[in-house]
């Protein structure tokens, strides 16, 4: 049967669902005598095989954000992804499987899963999560099976659904951003990166309006972000691969997304653009990327 896995010290509880994407459904902190639950929907009944849209935190792999067209540009030529967000393919074709659990202890979870059709590359996707101390390490591997001669772009990435509150006031984002992708009406990357009002204010630390910052930024080499409410700081920091986080501002959340690369990175940089973050796969180079959220 189906089941929610929880992982736990004295600091921090985390709770996954591997037969609904590997995704997380709740991240409850312990401070000062209270725990405060990070993440939308934590607090409810998590069904083991379905996370309703706009809780928790999901997986995006083998790409993340949209892929203009579902046109999947890759050296040997151009695939048709399903445009499962017309008229884009968005965030991947992860988030709804089932993944095998490897290995657990009470406080780390190993699980992957097989990319397979319509992926038209051979591979799969190991996800690690362990708690050390008040943080939380999460890293994906997406690798080429052996038996794939040929190299793929691929991309992965992080989407939670995070609290605006904690019980009192709104939280502020801050993050060491140097420029932001400009994105069309269909919310996919022109190829245009700049300086923007947006980026300067997470450079300073913000709150956010609803629905007022929908927008992929490009970090400084090492950056990272910090979500700070009044109760609780959290950092994002991550491995050299975490080149660019997503924010956006729905009305019931705040999404910080670490991730790989920009919207649409295998097409910007066939076009020849510059600090998109693609990269190719093959059997010699797996993408990893650690992701690492921390309380104080």
């Amino acid at each position: 049967m189906p089941e929610n896995i929880t992982i736990s010290n004295e600091i921090v509880s985390v709770t996954i669902s591997p037969d609904a994407g590997a995704s997380l459904r709740s991240i409850k902190v312990n401070k000062g005598g209270k725990q405060y639950e990070l993440l939308s929907g934590g607090d409810n009944t998590h069904d083991p095989t379905d996370l309703p849209h706009g809780e928790g935190s999901f997986i995006m792999a083998p790409w993340v954000n949209r892929i203009r067209d579902g046109r999947l540009v890759t050296p040997d030529g151009i695939h048709q992804l399903p445009m499962n967000a017309s008229p884009h393919a968005i965030h991947g074709l992860l988030r709804e499987r089932q993944w095998d659990v490897t290995s657990q202890t009470e406080s780390s979870l190993n699980l992957e899963i097989s990319l397979d059709e319509p992926w038209p590359y051979a591979g799969r996707v190991e996800y690690s999560l362990a708690l050390e101390g008040s943080s939380l390490v999460q890293t994906m591997r997406l690798i080429a099976n052996d038996s794939e001669t040929r190299p793929f772009p691929g991309s992965v990435g992080w989407h939670p659904w995070f609290n605006t509150t904690l019980g009192t006031h709104p939280v502020t984002a801050t993050a060491d951003v140097s420029s932001q992708w400009e994105l069309d009406d269909t919310a996919t990357a022109t190829g245009k990166l700049s300086v923007t009002g947006m980026t300067e204010r997470l450079q300073k630390g913000t709150q956010f309006a609803v629905r007022e910052v929908d927008g992929c930024f490009l970090m400084n080499p090492g950056g990272g972000a910090v979500l700070s409410w009044p109760e609780l700081t959290m950092t994002m920091t991550g491995s050299e691969k975490i080149t660019h986080f997503m924010f956006y501002s729905p009305e019931h959340a705040l999404c910080v997304e670490p991730q790989t690369c920009t919207v649409d990175a295998a097409q910007l940089a066939d076009k020849g653009h510059a600090d998109t973050g693609h990269v190719l796969v093959d059997r010699e180079n797996p993408l990893v990327a650690t992701t690492t959220w921390s309380w104080e």
